[in-house]
């Protein structure tokens, strides 16, 4: 009989991994309040988390390579729900610039290790199941958001609040250790040079970057820009501009785990076309007829053209046979995160010269590179 431990442990610490960045999410106009900070300095705020990012990314796949992704895993998310607390402790700006700056660069050792033991456990699966992990993620964000809002209605101070919060997920954390995937793996024939020397990319690695860098400006596009799209494009009432994200956010994590299906049936290659396929379709139906239904419905199919990418290229990345895991991903991660960090600015720039609605025409058209690029991964 299978042992199914490991997966569950896996699963378990997506959850509060997702749960954790939607907790400080949910609490920022707290926060921002607070610190009594205007929107356009709280703009600037949020790029320290991206400086946490970027800091780590040279360095992430030797330290996991190094310490093994069992012991990063815990180690890291650990680390990410302590910072978590301090972001509510802090009473100045600039303490809580600092403490963001070591979330962000948590929260991507964290990401990378955690991705590495869910490529580990895939291994004793057959057909892709890693979708189901980042569904989990997303349902994590989703329970803590609500939390967040409950925290919000009892008038909860964030401290209080990250503290419940970080309390149960080191202590499931530590519960969950001994279960993890204790061997990463590490190609054979490359072992020796994986660990002594620098190892440039191969094409594979290069093409997966860009197609997770492709993925990730249509999701920031959609994440950050889908309510300010429903409110100067749309315009429904006020009550309805939230719906347009919502919509997004629910097929995403839908999609998730339908995603592990459709590879199964339909293999890598026709999975990113079909997914490339609905983020042009789902973009392009908005620019043309942003009307309120016409938007929910498209957002709808971008969120499940979106949600199936960047879980299927960390676990062909995790499968190279050139370059261990880790570094694989870090690799991946490092690329696709140029997207994550300059799409949303980029499309604010289009959006100011021209419109928004020629931003989202410009981004639907990296739907159409997904599905170029897809020609270029294995159909098997």
């Amino acid at each position: 009989m299978k042992n199914h431990l490991p997966r569950i442990a896996v699963t378990i610490l997506f959850f509060f991994f997702g749960g954790g960045f939607a907790s400080w999410a949910s609490r920022i106009p707290t926060i921002k309040s607070k610190l009594q900070v205007s929107d356009s300095d709280w703009g600037l705020v949020l790029l320290y988390l991206s400086i946490g990012t970027l800091i780590t990314l040279p360095f992430a796949g030797n330290l996991i390579y190094k310490l093994g992704s069992k012991k990063s895993t815990l180690i890291f998310i650990i680390l990410y729900l302590l910072f978590l607390i301090g972001i509510g402790f802090w009473d100045t700006l600039w303490q809580l610039k600092l403490n963001l700056i070591a979330f962000g660069a948590m929260g991507n050792l964290t990401n990378i290790a955690i991705n590495t033991q869910a490529v580990n456990v895939s291994r004793a699966y057959k057909g892709q199941i890693t979708g189901s992990f980042h569904g989990f993620w997303s349902i994590g964000g989703f329970i803590a958001s609500w939390l967040g809002a409950f925290m919000i209605s009892n008038s909860t101070p964030p401290l209080p609040h990250f503290i419940i919060y970080s309390s149960i997920g080191i202590i499931i954390s530590l519960a969950l250790f001994k279960f993890l995937v204790p061997i990463d793996y590490y190609p054979e024939k490359n072992e020796e040079k994986t660990k002594n020397e620098f190892q440039f990319p191969d094409k594979t690695l290069i093409v997966l970057g860009i197609l997770a860098l492709f993925a990730m400006i249509s999701e920031g596009s959609m994440t950050d820009w889908s309510s300010e799209y429903m409110k100067s494009i749309v315009k429904p009432q006020k009550e309805y501009i939230g719906y347009g994200l919502t919509a997004y956010m629910s097929t995403m994590s839908v999609g998730r785990f339908i995603s592990d299906l459709t590879v199964r049936r339909f293999g890598p290659n026709k999975t990113l076309k079909i997914s490339g396929v609905l983020i042009f379709l789902g973009l392009s139906i908005t620019v043309f007829y942003p009307n309120f239904i016409m938007t929910i419905i498209s957002f709808m199919i971008v969120g499940l053209g979106i949600s199936a990418i960047v879980p299927l290229v960390y676990t062909l990345a995790g499968k190279s046979k050139t370059i261990a895991t880790g570094k694989a991903l870090t690799i991946v991660t490092s690329i696709g995160f140029i997207g994550f960090f300059l799409g949303p600015p980029c499309i604010g720039f289009i959006a100011e010269k021209f419109t928004l609605r020629i931003a989202y025409a410009i981004i639907s058209i990296f739907g159409i590179g997904i599905v170029f690029l897809s020609s270029f991964i294995s159909k098997d």
